[in-house]
C-alpha cells in the first residue's frame, strides 16, 4: 500500500501541473511480448507495462539517444521509433518497436 502511494506521489511530481490523458502516448511491442505505453512528460516518462504496472522514469543525460530510468534499475532508452526496455528483473534488455494505437 505504501509503495502505491509513493508511486502516485512520484507520478504527480513528474507530471507537474500537466495531467496525462488515458489512452495517449506512444505504444511499443517488444521482442519478448512485453507491451509498453509511454507518455513522455517534461523530463520524464510514465511507462505502462503490459497494462498491469506503471513505472515513472526521469530522463538522464546521454550522448546515445534519450535515456529514462529510476533508482530501482528500470530503464528505457529511446532512439527514433525504437526503444530498449530493461528492468532489474530481466537478464537482458528487450528491443521494442512503435505500433499504431487505435483511437
Amino acid at each position: 500500500m505504501t509503495k502505491t502511494i509513493l508511486m502516485a506521489a512520484v507520478m504527480i511530481t513528474v507530471a507537474g501541473c500537466t495531467s496525462v490523458p488515458r489512452n495517449t502516448g506512444t505504444s511499443y511491442v517488444c521482442d519478448r511480448g512485453t507491451k509498453l505505453k509511454v507518455d513522455y512528460v517534461g523530463d520524464g516518462a510514465i511507462v505502462r507495462i503490459s497494462g498491469r504496472q506503471t513505472a515513472v522514469l526521469r530522463q538522464t543525460s546521454s550522448s546515445r539517444g534519450e535515456i529514462y530510468e529510476n533508482k530501482v534499475g528500470v530503464r528505457l532508452q529511446r532512439s527514433g521509433n525504437t526503444v530498449i526496455w530493461n528492468t532489474a528483473a530481466r537478464s537482458a534488455p528487450e528491443q521494442c518497436r512503435v505500433v499504431n494505437t487505435p483511437l
